[in-house]
Formats: structure tokens, C-alpha cells, sequence
């Protein structure tokens, strides 16, 4: 074989021993260069010397080191250009904070890993407010200026940002509130005085022409009468414009439910003083709606609601309703019917009638009920009703039956300052309701039956995380003793809706076959911690007690019995569905089980 073919057959054969080696100690020699370099490009950020823990959270937040400390550099150089960026950016928040005369600098200390980009702030000294004036460009006429301390402002306080901002709003929200709703900041005029540490504030105001409401326009109503919102608005043309009256009305329009969107017309181009009218623009909602819900409990089985509704029956907002509940201890048809602002405004025209069978280990009913009445919104948060009702029914009794004829006069007063109808945080709630009954046959007694309840939420942490929730319930009812009172009137307890973690209507006294007989009293009180874990998802531990007398008030004749577990909660828009476990903690031999579970929609209370 000629030489120069052995010779290329041998560096090839050395070749390809040599090259995968090779490869190998470059792979062994560069990847711990790349960790190196991966390592030593990781970064913390130290803030030394902010005036206050406060400001220096504000800076931390604001950092670009801090919003990019998740995507890596790959130099020094690179990380340097972040830190370059912070320095501008922590100036500026301490003179949004009243320090002008700050410095601020950093240093890399690269021997330590990750590397720590320190800063140093020598805030300077904090600038005071010693001027705020406010000058307009009208001339005739020139509008009263609102005072320093409707803005909110005191002459020797920081030379905030944050409140010489909120001050120009303030300035232009209390002319629109004065007749000038075209009211703008036309210049802002503030000097910072290094020699006296002090800033002096000139607003210069183009207050626009002074207005007066006139007469009120709608567009875009389909079934809607324009009447209905004429009374609803109790509106009196010529008086000065005021945003805030023209905010609420608009807001009224909303509440009633009719609408989609209610937004206010744009104006147009007004020279001088003069009249313009108040043009609100409506989408309207679908009239009718339906829905469906479902619940389960242990001792009460399950239960299924639908509903039909219509909200704008006759072009005025009347509602005309029907519940259909189907359930294994009940079923119920309820129509109800209601005419807002009847009469005069805030009071409603309600009637209702409604056909029941119920069966419980207490008693079965049939029966057939109407009520018709007034409630009258009072005050802010307060509702006071008052009608008459008149119901017929039949009833087994303990293997008694009788057939009832009772004519009421419900009188309800309520009170709710709370956040939320399904799931409050804040605020309490107040009820209640007096109803004398006279007996219309024989076996129908007169009576006076009473009771009230209350709740009150308080949100431990201002993110509403964690919300503590007590209520109370008190019932009493004077006349005729329990047992010829008909069992449908008397007070029971125990269940979901009083006292968890026993049977349905089963705290208090029982017959012979442990079955419940009701009470003329009754007492009941509850308490939960309401849990936020996540947006939605919650646990609440509660713990509930409560008890039914046979006397006219409660005197704490038996045992008080309480009742403990704990729930799971799933929040969605329309509430929070509900999954109760529960427990009684005076279980009674024969008679409690060892648990009861429900399942809802909305809180307990």
C-alpha cells in the first residue's frame, strides 16, 4: 500500500480517538464557567438611609432591579444600566415626597454572590408647604374659592405630591358641586425655595360658565314610561348645576334594575350663564329572567328553587315574581307582585299570594296565604312595612288535625348598613317584625307573636381576608300557652338557617317520639371566622348555640345547645356556594346524629 495512503488511514484513525476527547474537555472546561457566570450575575438590592420604612417600600417597588430581578443579565455592564435607571427613579419618588434636595448613589459589591447592588439616600431635609393659592381666569363672575381645609391642605405640611394632586381635583370637584361643572386646572404654578426648604403653590383656574339644571330629557327608552322616571327623580328645575345631584340621580336610575347603562348626554358649548338641560342617555335591560337553585342538607333533604320574573310589567317598574320550590320537605308556590315609588317616592305597594305543603317531623301543613302592604324606605339604611295578611290552613299536629283561619297585621322594621346582600364584610344588620294574629273560627286563638334578629362583620385585615361574623336571634310570643297556638306559628330551632349540626326544627322541647312541639321563645346566637384563602376559595370555622321555651320569653329552662364545624366556601360573581360540616356539641342520645352537612348558596348569615 503506498506510504501517503497508510499515513492519511493513520491520522484518520487518530482523528477520530481525539475529536470526541476533545469535545469532552471543552464540555468539562466551559460548563463551570457558565454556572460561574450564570452565579455571578444574580443580584439583591439594598436601600440604605430612606427618611422612612414607608418610603423605602415605595422605592423597593418602584425599583427596575426589583421589576426585573427574574430575567437574568449577562454582564456587569448590563446590570450597572438597571441600577443607573433606580437612581433617577428613587429621586423622583423622594421628591414626590417632599425630600428636593436629596442625592442618592450606589456601589456593587461584586465579591459576594449573588452581588449586592447597594444604594445609599441622603434624602436632605423635608420641604414644607408655606403657600396655596388659587387664582381664576374669569372675570365676572368670579367664583368663591374653596378653602384650604376642604382640600384638605394646612399651610407647614410636606410638600407632598400626593396631596397637592388631590387638592386640584378637590378644587375642580367642588366648583362642578357650585354651578361651574366645566371647571378645569388651566396652570399649575409651584416653586420649590432651597434656601428656606420651603414650596410655594399658585393654581390658576378657568372656571368655564356658571350653569343652572334645567329640565330633564331622556333618549333610548323602549318600555320604559318617561313619567316613571320623572317621579322617581323628584326633580326641580333651576337650581344651580351640582354633579353630585346628577351622580345620585343616575345612580337611582341603575338601582331600579331597568337599565344596563345610564349615562349622562354631553353638553353642549355654553358662552356665559345660562340654563342647560340634564339629558341622561338609557340602555335597557331584558324585562323578564328566570333562574334555578339547589340545596342539600343531611336532615332536610335536597331542595330545588326556580324562578320567573318579570321587572317592568306595566312600563313603570312594577315586579311581578313567581318561586316555585320543590323540595322533600316542602313545596311552595309564592307570587309576588310590587309597585315601586306607589303613591310617593320610596314606598312600595307589595302583595303576594302563596300555596304551601309542608311535611316535618313537627307537623304537615297545606295552606293558602295573601298579604298585601306598604314598605317606605326611611333614612338611608332603614325599610318600615306594615299590611295585612290572611292565610288558611290545615294541619296534623301530633295526629291532630285542625283547620285554621288567622287574619295578621305584619309590622317590620330593618335596618342594613352591610357591603353585600350574599357575602358582607362590613357593617350590621337589623330586624325586626311584630305581627297580631286574630283567630277568624273557633279553634283559631288570638296572639301576639314577636321576634328579632341582628348581625353585625368586621374585617379584620383592610384586604376583608379575614372577616369575624356575630349574629343573634330573640323570639317571644304573648297570648294563648304553646299548644293551642298552631304549630306552624311557634318558634322552632336547629337546622341551617339557626343552629348547625342538628335535625331540622329539633332543638328544643320534644314529644314522646323525640319529635319537636315548638316553643313561644326562642334564643339563638352565632359566631363564624370567615377565611379568604384564596380569590376563591374560603374556610370559615363557626360555632352556633340556641334554644326554644315553652314560656313567653326565654327562661333558659333547658339546656342551651351548641353546635360546631367548619365550612368550605367557593366564591363566584353571583356568591359564595356554601359546604357546611357540623357537628352537635350536646348531642343527645337517640335524637342527634353524629354530624349534619348542608350545601348553599350565600353565607349562612
Amino acid at each position: 500500500m503506498p506510504f501517503a495512503r497508510l499515513t492519511y488511514l493513520y491520522l484518520l484513525a487518530i482523528s477520530l480517538v481525539l475529536i470526541p476527547l476533545s469535545q469532552q474537555a471543552v464540555a468539562q472546561t466551559t460548563a463551570p464557567a457558565d454556572a460561574v457566570e450564570k452565579r455571578s450575575f444574580e443580584y439583591k438590592l439594598t436601600v440604605d438611609g430612606a427618611p422612612n420604612d414607608d418610603i423605602k417600600d415605595l422605592m423597593e417597588q418602584t425599583s427596575r432591579l426589583e421589576q426585573l430581578k427574574n430575567t437574568p443579565v449577562v454582564s456587569v455592564a448590563a446590570l450597572k444600566r438597571r441600577a443607573n435607571e433606580d437612581i433617577e427613579g428613587f429621586k423622583r419618588v423622594l421628591r414626590s415626597e417632599g425630600y428636593y434636595s436629596n442625592e442618592v448613589d450606589y456601589k456593587l459589591d461584586e465579591d459576594q454572590t449573588p452581588i449586592n447592588v447597594v444604594y445609599t439616600v441622603k434624602p436632605g431635609p423635608l420641604f414644607r408647604l408655606t403657600k396655596f393659592d388659587i387664582q381664576f381666569t374669569a372675570k365676572d363672575p368670579i367664583p368663591e374659592a374653596p378653602s384650604l381645609a376642604d382640600l384638605d391642605i394646612e399651610l407647614g405640611e410636606a410638600a407632598r405630591a400626593d396631596k397637592i394632586l388631590s387638592a386640584q381635583r378637590k378644587v375642580v370637584t367642588d366648583l362642578a358641586n357650585r354651578g361651574y361643572p366645566e371647571a378645569q386646572i388651566a396652570d399649575q404654578n409651584a416653586v420649590v425655595d432651597f434656601a428656606t426648604d420651603a414650596m410655594e403653590v399658585t393654581l390658576t383656574v378657568d372656571s368655564g360658565p356658571l350653569l343652572h339644571m334645567g329640565n330633564l330629557a331622556f333618549e333610548g327608552l323602549e318600555k320604559v314610561e318617561p313619567q316613571y322616571l320623572e317621579d322617581l327623580a323628584e326633580w326641580t328645575p333651576g337650581g344651580l348645576y351640582d354633579t353630585r345631584t346628577v351622580d345620585e340621580l343616575r345612580r337611582k336610575y341603575l338601582r331600579t334594575g331597568l337599565f344596563g347603562t345610564v349615562r349622562l348626554k354631553s353638553r353642549e358649548a355654553v358662552t356665559g350663564s345660562g340654563t342647560v338641560p340634564i339629558t341622561f342617555i338609557f340602555v335597557e335591560r331584558d324585562r323578564r329572567s328566570i333562574g334555578v337553585g339547589a340545596s342539600y342538607s343531611t336532615s332536610e333533604g335536597v331542595g330545588t328553587q326556580f324562578y320567573w320574573e318579570n321587572r317592568n310589567l306595566f312600563g313603570s317598574g312594577e315586579k311581578l315574581r313567581a318561586d316555585l320550590t320543590l323540595a322533600q320537605i316542602r313545596q311552595e308556590l309564592k307570587l309576588t307582585f310590587t309597585r315601586p315609588n306607589y303613591l310617593t317616592p320610596g314606598q312600595n305597594f307589595n302583595a303576594n299570594f302563596d300555596v304551601k305543603h309542608e311535611n316535618t317531623d313537627a307537623y304537615t301543613e297545606d295552606s293558602i296565604s295573601t298579604y298585601a302592604g306598604f314598605d317606605q324606605k326611611w333614612q338611608e339604611n332603614w325599610v318600615l312595612s306594615a299590611g295585612t295578611s290572611l292565610e288558611f290552613s290545615r294541619i296534623d299536629d301530633n295526629g291532630v288535625t285542625n283547620n285554621y283561619a288567622l287574619a295578621g297585621l305584619p309590622l317590620t322594621a330593618r335596618y342594613d348598613s352591610t357591603d353585600d346582600l350574599l357575602d358582607p364584610t362590613t357593617g350590621f344588620r337589623l330586624g325586626t317584625t311584630a305581627v297580631p294574629y286574630l283567630g277568624l273560627n273557633q279553634v283559631s286563638p288570638n296572639f301576639l307573636r314577636f321576634e328579632a334578629d341582628g348581625s353585625t362583620y368586621y374585617p379584620v385585615v383592610e384586604s376583608k381576608r379575614l372577616v369575624l361574623a356575630a349574629r343573634g336571634k330573640i323570639g317571644m310570643m304573648a297570648g294563648e300557652d304553646a299548644d293551642e297556638i298552631p304549630a306552624t306559628k311557634r318558634f322552632y330551632s336547629g337546622g341551617g338557617g339557626s343552629v348547625r349540626g342538628y335535625k331540622y326544627q329539633s332543638v328544643g322541647p320534644l314529644d314522646a317520639n323525640n319529635d319537636p312541639i315548638g316553643g313561644r321563645s326562642l334564643l339563638e346566637v352565632g359566631f363564624e371566622a370567615r377565611v379568604r384563602v384564596t380569590d376563591t376559595i374560603g374556610i370559615v370555622p363557626f360555632i352556633e348555640g340556641g334554644n326554644v321555651y315553652e314560656s313567653m320569653v326565654p327562661d333558659f329552662s333547658g339546656e342551651f345547645l351548641w353546635g360546631a364545624g367548619l365550612g368550605f366556601r367557593y366564591y363566584t360573581a353571583i356568591g359564595p356556594i356554601r359546604f357546611d360540616v357540623a357537628v352537635p356539641l350536646n348531642r343527645r342520645d337517640g335524637i342527634d346524629d353524629a354530624y349534619q352537612f348542608y350545601i348553599s348558596i350565600g353565607q349562612a348569615f
